[in-house]
């Protein structure tokens, strides 16, 4: 695979036309324009809802490896609402790579929140991942899941360089690192094509747990049980999410899983968090099971318990899956 390049922000900028300027000057303050992007953006014109995985391999076939593509398609060519929609998506540590579309109307923005340039080469069955992590990175990890759907982590150094074995056949490949909020994905693509497999339409939580167990009997793993306390810990931390517009562990210093569940006095031995912002709970679902770190949170057989918190804002689902292993109410304190 060759290096991903990017296009001129010259080339970028034509793809907004007129409204170049006035766009223009909105855009560079708050993102790097990255012409990867472009056809992601220009999909987003022709469909109300993109689809998360088509976005993702368009993204893929120009040379970006990105953990989402968030798209919103504006009415018109409101720098202000530019802004605002990119500052509802990027995170505060990273600048996002981002590009814009038009019909001449309607303008499209496309975002990639959290990018880092990744290599990955195969050579005598042997596959050399490669990544550009920024210096303030810490913890960074490699996650692969395979073709049965099973995770290995690996450590990256401050090279971010490892090499995987011709025993491991990954479907998933992902570079996870710690940032102020807690670990995040920084880059997310598939080496080799997925085994497709059916989607089942979640019209509630419930389903959600449904699905989140039907994964894990695949895996053979024991099912999950929903429960109240962590329920409730979820939906408060959906609802401060979705008020905020930002997807984030730890939206501030002293707001982390745990934190949550002290301040509602309740006691687990271990926890895990799953986040996503997503037009549906299916697509939730979906982009947990094709994250490595998402997936081996959902499919780790010491969390034996789960809750669900779901909130909407602006017509997008903030949708939070709280695991932990046998949370009680701590009602001595």
């Amino acid at each position: 695979m060759a290096a991903p390049t990017h296009l001129s922000l010259s080339l970028f900028l034509l793809a907004a036309a007129s409204h170049a300027d006035p766009l223009g000057d909105a855009l560079v303050a708050r993102c790097r324009p990255d012409g990867r992007l472009l056809p992601a953006a220009r999909a987003a014109l022709d469909r109300e809802a993109p689809d998360a995985d088509a976005q993702r391999a368009r993204t893929e076939a120009a040379g970006m490896f990105a953990p989402t593509v968030h798209t919103v398609v504006l009415p018109s060519a409101d720098p202000e609402a530019l802004a605002a929609a990119i500052d509802r998506a990027r995170h505060p540590a990273l600048l996002p790579r981002c590009a814009l579309a038009t019909d001449g109307v309607r303008v499209a923005l496309a975002l990639a929140p959290r990018v880092v340039e990744v290599l990955s080469e195969r050579s005598h069955g042997v596959l050399t991942v490669r990544a550009a992590l920024p210096q303030f990175v810490i913890d960074a990890r490699l996650a692969v899941t395979d073709a049965d759907g099973a995770v290995s982590v690996f450590a990256f150094d401050a090279t971010a360089s490892v090499s995987l074995p011709s025993t491991l056949s990954p479907s998933t490949l992902q570079v996870i690192a710690t940032l102020g909020d807690g670990p995040i994905p920084l880059a997310t693509w598939h080496p080799t094509p997925s085994r497709p497999s059916p989607r089942d339409a979640l019209a509630d939580p419930r389903d959600l747990l449904g699905a989140i167990n039907r994964e894990r009997a695949r895996a053979g793993v024991p099912a999950l049980r929903r429960d109240p306390l962590l329920d409730g810990v979820a939906a408060a931390h959906a609802r401060n999410l979705a008020a905020r517009g930002v997807i984030a562990h730890r939206p501030t210093p002293d707001d982390g899983p745990i934190e949550r569940l002290e301040r509602a006095l309740v006691r687990a031995e271990r926890v895990a968090e799953n986040l996503a912002r997503a037009q549906t709970l299916t697509d939730a679902h979906a982009r947990w099971m094709g994250s490595p770190s998402h997936r081996a949170n959902a499919l780790d057989p010491a969390l034996d318990a789960l809750g669900i918190g779901v909130a909407e804002r602006d017509g997008e689902l903030y949708v939070v899956a709280l695991f932990a292993t046998h949370p009680t109410l701590n009602a001595g304190r």
